[in-house]
C-alpha cells in the first residue's frame, strides 16, 4: 500500500533510502518532538503468514473507515475519498489552493512494496490525522502523532513533492524515535588515528576518516586488508588471507557524510607468511598524516631518513627513503597549504590586515598575465613608531625565499633606542636587479614620507646604489663596513689589510683616520685606491657629514634573515603571516620590557653611559665659561661644549651619546649628564616604539572581504627553478671563508653534536 501525494506547490524533496536514512533525519533534525524540517513517509507493511495480520492492516481495518472518513468529512477538508483500500493501487492526495485537497484513485503497478517493521511495537488507539497546511514554499501534510509501547511520541512531517506529481522514494513510519535518538546522542563521533580500538556501531565523520582508521589499525597489528567493496555509502573490507574471518562493514548515515561500523569481526587467524616486510598500507599519504604533528610550526628539522628510522621503530616496517620524501612533502603540504592557492589569497588577506591594523600599507603587483610580480607590506604600529621615536637610519638587504617559487625578500630595518632590531618594511620580487629594487624603495619612500636627516645602509649593490640615488636623492647612503672588509680580504689577501681598514672606518678623529689610513696606504697602495673608490664619506665614521649614529653596517638585516631562516621555506601566504606574527611578538614583548625600566636610559644606553662614566673618573676639567672647557687625559685634550652638545673628539657628535669627556664636564659643572643624550634613547621613546598593537586577521573563514578583492586573480610568478638540488644556504660573501662548526658533546671541530659519533669516556 502506498500514498502518492500531488500539490501545485514546487518543492526540493530529500531522498531518504532506507529504514535507517529516516531514523537517522529524525534523530538529528527533531527538537522537543517536532521536526523543523520536512519528511516524506512513505507506509511499508509486512505480512508474516496468511493467518497473521500485520500491524499496519489491523491499525488500518481498525481506523481508515472511521477516523480517516471523521477527517474527510469536514468542511474545511472536502476531500472526497476511496473507501477502499488495495495493494496494487495508490491513494493519491491533491492539494488544490481553491477546492481543497482531495483523493485520486490511481493504479502504479510499477512500484514496488517494501515490509513494514514495527519491532512488534503495539500503537496505542489514538487519532491519526492527516491535517494540510500550505507554507511560502513547499506543502507539509501532517501526520498526526502516534504512541509506541514505549509511550515516546514523535510528530512526522511529511513533504510533498509537486515537480511531476509523485514521491521519488519509498516512506517509512518510523516508531521509537525519542529512543533511537538518545542512543545516537550517546555514540560519540570518532576522530584520530591514534587509538586502534575498533567496535561496531562506532560513528566516523567521513569514510576517510574510517578508512584512516583501519589502515593505522593494520599498520599497528602488523596485518593487511583488501577492500572488498567500497561505495559512496558503503565500505566492506575482509583480511587479506581469504582463510582470516576477520571483516568490517560500514555503511553512510542518512545524507551527511558520516559512516557507522554496523558488523565487525575482530578475531585474526592470519597465516604468519602472509604478513609482508612493508605493510601494503604505509602509504606515503597515511606516512604522512601520522607525522602531520611533527611539523606544525616551522623549522623542524625532521628529515626523511629521521621518518624512516621512526617508521621502523614505531611499526616494524621498512619504508624507502622516496616514500618518506614524499610523506613529508604531503604532511607539509596538508599544514601549509598549496603554493598557489597561497598566492591567490594574498589580496584578501592583504585588505583584512589594513582593516585590522589601522596605517598599515600593502601593496600587491602582478602583470597582464595577472602572475604575481610584486609584494610589499609596512605594519601600521612600525610606521608610527618610527616617525616618533626611532633613529633615522635606515639598513636594506635582500635574501634568497626557498618556497617552491623561490623569490627574494626584501627587508628595510632600524635600530630603536634599545640597540634592538627593528623592522621597517618587507618586499617580495623576483630577484635583487635594479626594477625590484626601484620598485621596493619607490614603496618604502611612499610609507615614509619626506624624512630629515635619512641615512640609508646598504652593501655594495650596484641595483642597490642606483635606486637610493633616484629614489632618495636627499637622503645619505653609506656602504656596510663589514661587507668592504671582506671584499678586502678577497681582492689583497692581506690580514693587516683588513684590520686597519676596520681600524680606520671607527675611528672618530679626522687625525686618527689620516693616521692609520696612511699606514695602510704605505703596505698596500692598490687596497687604499680601492677604498678611495668607494668614497671614504660612505664608510668612514669620521668623515660622515649625516647623523650615523653607532651603526656601520647591515648587520641588523642579516640578523633578521637568520630569524626568518626557516620562514623563507614558507608558501608566500604563510610567510607574510610569520612576518606579522613576529612583529606581534617583538612588540608585545618589547613594550613590556620597556615598561619595566627604572632607569631614565633604555638598558643598552644606560650601560653605555656608565662605562664612558668609570673612564672619565680621572679626567681634568679646565673651565673656559659656563657652558664650556678643556678636558685632559694622559696628555690628550679635548674640547667639550655642553650648549651645543660637541667634542672636538667628534664620539659625542656622532653618537648622541656623552663622551667620556662631556661626563667629566657634566659632574665638573653639576649638570646631569641624561639630559645631553638623544631623546631616540630615553625609556620613554622606548615605549612610544612599541606603543602600537599588532593584530592577527583571524580565521580566513571569518574574513569580510569585498566581492572586487576576492575576485582578484593572483597566479603564481613566471619562475624556472634550477636543476639539481635546491638552495638551502646563502652564498658567503668574498673573503667570508667556510666556518668549521665545532662539537658540543665531544669539543672537537669538523661535526656539530646530532652528527657526533665519538664515545665519550
Amino acid at each position: 500500500m502506498k500514498y502518492v501525494f500531488n500539490a501545485n506547490i514546487p518543492t526540493s524533496p530529500i531522498q531518504l533510502t532506507d529504514d535507517g536514512d529516516v531514523k537517522f533525519f529524525i534523530g538529528l533534525n527533531c527538537t522537543n518532538g517536532k521536526l523543523p524540517v520536512p519528511l516524506c513517509i512513505t507506509v511499508e507493511k509486512r505480512i508474516d503468514n496468511h493467518n497473521q495480520k500485520s500491524i499496519f492492516n489491523s491499525y488500518f481495518e481498525c481506523h481508515m473507515s472511521s477516523e480517516i472518513d471523521k477527517e474527510l468529512n469536514e468542511d474545511s477538508m472536502l476531500m472526497h475519498k476511496s473507501r477502499h483500500i488495495h495493494c496494487d493501487s495508490v491513494e493519491t492526495l491533491t492539494v488544490d489552493g481553491e477546492n481543497g485537497p482531495r483523493f485520486q484513485n490511481e493504479s502504479h503497478e510499477g512500484y514496488k512494496v517494501h515490509d513494514w517493521n514495527m519491532n512488534e511495537t503495539a500503537i496505542n488507539e489514538e487519532d491519526y490525522r492527516m491535517n494540510t497546511n500550505p507554507t511560502s514554499d513547499k506543502q507539509v501534510t501532517q501526520i498526526g502523532s502516534f504512541r509506541t509501547g514505549s509511550a515516546q511520541s514523535a510528530e512526522i512531517l511529511t513533504m510533498i513533492d509537486t515537480s511531476d506529481g509523485f514521491i521519488h522514494d519509498n516512506p517509512t513510519i518510523i516508531e521509537d524515535v525519542a529512543n533511537e535518538r538518545q542512543n545516537m546522542m550517546q555514540q560519540p563521533i570518532v576522530s584520530g588515528i591514534s587509538d586502534d580500538h575498533l567496535e561496531e556501531h562506532q560513528i566516523y565523520s567521513s569514510k576517510k576518516e574510517l578508512q584512516r582508521k583501519l589502515y593505522m589499525m593494520a599498520l599497528k597489528r602488523k596485518f593487511e586488508f583488501k577492500t572488498t567493496k567500497s561505495t559512496t555509502k558503503l565500505l566492506l573490507v575482509e583480511c587479506f588471507d581469504k582463510e582470516c574471518k576477520w571483516r568490517v562493514r560500514a555503511t553512510k548515515l542518512g545524507i551527511s557524510n558520516m559512516f557507522q561500523i554496523m558488523k565487525f569481526y575482530s578475531t585474526h587467524t592470519c597465516r604468519l607468511y602472509m604478513m609482508s616486510r612493508d605493510n601494503r598500507h604505509a602509504s606515503s599519504w597515511l606516512i604522512g598524516e601520522s607525522i602531520r604533528e611533527t611539523y606544525q610550526g616551522i623549522g623542524c628539522e625532521f628529515r626523511p631518513n629521521d621518518i624512516v628510522a621512526d617508521i621502523r621503530k614505531q611499526y616494524g616496517i621498512q619504508i624507502s627513503y622516496d616514500k618518506a620524501w614524499r610523506a613529508k612533502e604531503l604532511a607539509l603540504g596538508s599544514i601549509r597549504g598549496s603554493p598557489e592557492e597561497s598566492y591567490n589569497t594574498l589580496p584578501s588577506y592583504c585588505y583584512v590586515l589594513e582593516q585590522k591594523n589601522p596605517g598599515t600599507i600593502t601593496d600587491i603587483v602582478t602583470d597582464c598575465d595577472n602572475q604575481f610580480k610584486y609584494f610589499f607590506m609596512s605594519i601600521g604600529a612600525s610606521l608610527a613608531g618610527f616617525h616618533t621615536s626611532i633613529r633615522p637610519v635606515v639598513a636594506v638587504d635582500g635574501t634568497f625565499l626557498k618556497a617552491k617559487y623561490l623569490g627574494t625578500l626584501f627587508i628595510a630595518a632600524c635600530k630603536d633606542g634599545n640597540n634592538q632590531i627593528y623592522p621597517l618594511a618587507f618586499g617580495i620580487g623576483d630577484s635583487e636587479n635594479d626594477a625590484s629594487w626601484e620598485w621596493f624603495l619607490q614603496k618604502l619612500h611612499d610609507a615614509l614620507g619626506h624624512i630629515d636627516d635619512l641615512f640609508v645602509i646598504s652593501d655594495r649593490h650596484g641595483s642597490i646604489e642606483k635606486a637610493v640615488h633616484k629614489v632618495f636623492p636627499h637622503a645619505r647612503h653609506g656602504v656596510c663596513t663589514y661587507h668592504v672588509g671582506q671584499n678586502l680580504k678577497t681582492k689583497f689577501k692581506n690580514p693587516a689589510i683588513h684590520k686597519l681598514f676596520h681600524d680606520a672606518a671607527h675611528a672618530y678623529r679626522v687625525s686618527e683616520f689620516n693616521f692609520i689610513f696612511g699606514q695602510l696606504e704605505m703596505i698596500d697602495p692598490r687596497a687604499a685606491r680601492y677604498l678611495m673608490d668607494i668614497g671614504v664619506d660612505r664608510w668612514a665614521r669620521s668623515y660622515s657629514t649625516e647623523k650615523r649614529y653607532n651603526i656601520m653596517t647591515t648587520r641588523i638585516v642579516e640578523s633578521l634573515n637568520a630569524v626568518l631562516k626557516n620562514a623563507r621555506d614558507l608558501p608566500v601566504l604563510q610567510l607574510v603571516e610569520e612576518l606579522r606574527n613576529l612583529l606581534q611578538k617583538w612588540f608585545v614583548t618589547r613594550q613590556q620590557q620597556a615598561m619595566s625600566m627604572s632607569t631614565e636610559l633604555t638598558m643598552w644606553a644606560d650601560g653605555e653611559l656608565r662605562s664612558r662614566y668609570n673612564m672619565s673618573a680621572t679626567y681634568l676639567v679646565e673651565p673656559i665659561n659656563s657652558k664650556e672647557c678643556n678636558v685632559n687625559y694622559a696628555g690628550i685634550s679635548a674640547q667639550v661644549n655642553l650648549d651645543t652638545r660637541s667634542c672636538t673628539c667628534r664620539q659625542f657628535d656622532l653618537d648622541h651619546i656623552p663622551c667620556a669627556h662631556a661626563i667629566a664636564a657634566c659632574r665638573f659643572y653639576n649638570i646631569s649628564c641624561y639630559t645631553l643624550c638623544s631623546k631616540h634613547f630615553t625609556t620613554k621613546a622606548l615605549l612610544s616604539s612599541y606603543s602600537g598593537c599588532i593584530y592577527p586577521t583571524g580565521n580566513e573563514i571569518d574574513w569580510v572581504v569585498p566581492n572586487h578583492i576576492r575576485d582578484k586573480v593572483v597566479l603564481p610568478p613566471k619562475t624556472r627553478r634550477p636543476t639539481g638540488r635546491p638552495r638551502k644556504v646563502r652564498i658567503p660573501s668574498g673573503g667570508e671563508g667556510k666556518r668549521t662548526s665545532r662539537c658540543s658533546r665531544c669539543g672537537q671541530y669538523g661535526h656539530n653534536r646530532k652528527t657526533c659519533k665519538r664515545p665519550i669516556p
